[in-house]
């Protein structure tokens, strides 16, 4: 896997508001920049791939998020025999090869929705995705359970 890390920047998560109605919570990450670097450690060059996730809170009637969790970092992608590929397609238009970004955004996903997922418990508002739930198991009116 060439993800080999990821360093968060910032953290930002404000609520603007208390949250009384139903809302939806709208998730996204984008690519901001992207550098090569030489990697010291490891005598190599690598990719630092500038992101930002944010998940927005909003109700049907309003176009100013009620809630924002804002996170920025870095991912590490040490890939040489990708690397010309990726620079070539930034350049021209500021995306990624769509196999190598499914791989980046996943690795961001991991990482960034477990964070926003805390403090969206912090700031008590709904967690930014479904979360299973238990419930009670039905029993079948006129089945009987006998095994013999």
């Amino acid at each position: 896997m060439p993800v080999v890390g990821m360093n968060i920047k910032t953290i930002d998560a404000r609520k603007n508001q208390e949250i009384t109605i139903a809302v939806k919570a709208n998730t996204n990450t984008q690519f901001k920049e992207i550098k090569e670097e030489e990697i010291k450690q490891i005598g190599r060059k690598g990719l630092l791939i500038g992101f930002e996730f944010r998940t927005e809170y909003v109700a049907d009637n309003s176009t100013k998020p009620l809630a924002e969790i804002k996170i920025t970092g870095d991912v590490l992608f040490l890939d040489v025999n990708e690397h010309d590929k990726i620079m070539k397609e930034w350049k021209k238009d500021k995306k990624l090869p769509e196999d190598i970004n499914l791989e980046i955004v996943n690795s961001v996903l991991r990482k960034c929705v477990v964070k926003a997922l805390n403090i969206s418990e912090d700031l008590q508002l709904p967690p930014p995705i479904g979360l299973p739930f238990a419930s009670k198991k039905e029993e079948k009116q006129g089945s009987s359970s006998y095994i013999g």
